[in-house]
């Protein structure tokens, strides 16, 4: 009977993957993985989103198994999603840029951080992938996490794409939704999450009804 107590997935970006630590908890058959993400946070079971940037497979044969993995982008970094036997006929089924949501768990292997699928979702819907943006955006906010380098958040283009976004909201008598964000601004969907997250932080909006953002 194992000791340990089954935990949630939870919503990560990448980035936070792969600057985290991966490394065996406890000992002998109760061991599981564990990442410490890149802002210090203790998981075991992982949900991201993104776009099939690469896959490979290969077929059983009589020396190895079968094997597959996709590479997934979220736009904040890139991680491999590798599985073999009946996982690697699970993540065949995806495509390059197909939209996916996968609940996995940490692995490492020669320094690279992957994740082993448990769920594969093909997302078709629009509206779900924006409603798992913002609760990572509204995630990360609430906890006080970064979802790029401290760096990047400095430089100068950062802060003119902070003024143009602010600027949107702040001259929106209703607030903007982050598709409306998207479309208005042509920026990377990264970009957007790191400054809407910063705002949030700031305590300069809020989100008034689920997707949108108003000034305070």
């Amino acid at each position: 009977m194992s000791q340990f107590v089954p935990t949630p997935p939870i919503l990560l970006y990448i980035v936070d993957i792969i600057n985290g630590r991966v490394a065996k908890e406890g000992e002998d058959k109760f061991s599981r993985w564990m990442l410490t993400s890149a802002n210090g946070e203790k998981v075991y079971k992982i949900r991201i989103t993104g776009t099939i940037v690469n896959k490979y497979f290969s077929l059983a044969s009589e020396d190895k198994k079968a094997f597959a993995s996709v590479s997934i982008d979220d736009g904040t970094e890139v991680i491999r999603v590798k599985g073999w036997e009946d996982n690697a006929m699970i993540l065949n089924v995806l495509e390059e840029s197909d939209e996916v949501e996968i609940i996995g768990r940490p692995r490492v292997s020669e320094d690279e951080i992957y994740l082993f699928p448990e769920t594969v979702l093909k997302n078709e819907d629009y509206n779900k992938e924006l409603y798992l943006r913002t609760k990572k955006i509204k995630r990360y906010a609430k906890k006080n996490f970064i979802i790029s380098s401290e760096q990047a958040m400095e430089t100068e283009n950062f802060q003119k794409e902070k003024e143009i976004i602010w600027d949107i909201i702040l001259n929106s008598e209703n607030g903007v939704d982050l598709e409306e964000l998207i479309d208005q601004t042509k920026l990377a969907k990264s970009t957007i999450e790191a400054v809407i997250h910063d705002l949030l932080n700031n305590g300069d909006i809020y989100e008034p009804s689920a997707l949108k953002f108003k000034k305070i």
